[in-house]
């Protein structure tokens, strides 16, 4: 199913359901049209996860950036993290006539191993020059309140978080203990997630006790972040904080990695599989695509990225 052809919420049924598809799908690709006649546009965060709500609002900026006199309601689960975002009119207001789904069913569907998860609904939309970046938009005292958190010791600041939702992108936990053993004394190391993640010696924990804005706002005050394709990714990407990516190959970096990153993946017959486990899918292979990368790809992985943005001097 397409994005300009996606279910709508309202009238679904009968002779109105049609007409109005028809007409959604008429105005979705003529936005200067519709913006000329002051049109609302809902745009569904399909999926709703927490990351899926940064790339949701990634949309709402690039229909807003070609189409500024659109007024735009986003329909989220997480209305908190697009906050402040000088491109989202309303939030959870009642869907208007026009409408537009955010999701990337196709790519899950056909296993896309190369193409961005936004080319869709880009070319749906008819945006040229979609970027695709997100943004996070923080007070003054949020990030003040996150500063004071953080225990200074004069070390560079790198934030990590070890779990995804879906297991089949979560690196080996042995993996992580030997990268942060060897990074001890080079950074101060700032645990961030939810309650899932283990318990790490040695290390600032935040993870399990701060709500995400929260989390988001201690993530702005970082040098450097690590961790898998997760809700963090984007989060990072949106405070304008380079980062070190395991992908593996269930995602590929094409489709959801951000330029600027290092995006660690491996190509592998299986993948890109899309695996997710809450639809009962789980991996055949023993996540040979993680195991596939070291802890020293991750370490000097790592450390590359913190040298080429000064952050600790080059060797």
């Amino acid at each position: 199913m397409s994005v300009d052809t996606a279910g709508l919420m309202r009238g679904t049924t009968g002779p109105g359901a049609k007409i109005r598809w028809h007409a959604n799908r008429f105005f979705l690709g003529r936005l200067r049209l519709a913006e000329l006649l002051r049109a609302r546009l809902t745009v569904f965060d399909a999926f709703g996860a927490p990351g899926d709500t940064l790339l949701s609002a990634t949309v709402c900026r690039n229909v807003k950036r070609c189409f500024p006199n659109l007024l735009l309601n986003l329909i989220t689960p997480n209305p908190e993290l697009v906050a402040r975002d000088p491109n989202i009119d309303e939030t959870n207001a009642p869907e208007s006539r026009l409408c537009v789904w955010s999701w990337y069913l196709d790519h899950i569907t056909r296993k896309d191993p190369g193409s961005n998860v936004h080319e869709p609904i880009a070319r749906a939309l008819r945006i040229p020059d979609y970027e695709y970046r997100a943004r996070v938009y923080l007070d003054d005292a949020e990030r003040k309140e996150a500063a004071a958190l953080l225990e200074r010791n004069g070390l560079p600041v790198l934030a990590f978080n070890m779990l995804s939702k879906e297991p089949v992108k979560n690196w080996p936990p042995e993996r992580w203990l030997e990268v942060i053993e060897s990074l001890r004394g080079r950074f101060h190391l700032v645990h961030l997630g939810d309650g899932r993640e283990p318990i790490i010696p040695g290390v600032q924990r935040f993870a399990g006790t701060l709500e995400m804005r929260q989390s988001m706002a201690v993530l702005s005050a970082a040098d450097l972040h690590v961790g898998p394709d997760s809700f963090l990714m984007h989060a990072a990407n949106g405070l304008g904080v380079p980062s070190v990516i395991i992908h593996g190959a269930s995602r590929p970096p094409e489709s959801l990695g951000y330029r600027g990153n290092i995006n660690l993946a491996v190509k592998i017959p299986c993948g890109p599989c899309w695996i997710h486990e809450s639809r009962g899918e789980r991996c055949a292979h023993g996540l040979e695509c993680l195991r596939k990368i070291t802890a020293g790809e991750v370490r000097d992985a790592i450390l590359r990225l913190a040298r080429e943005r000064n952050i600790i001097p080059a060797a």
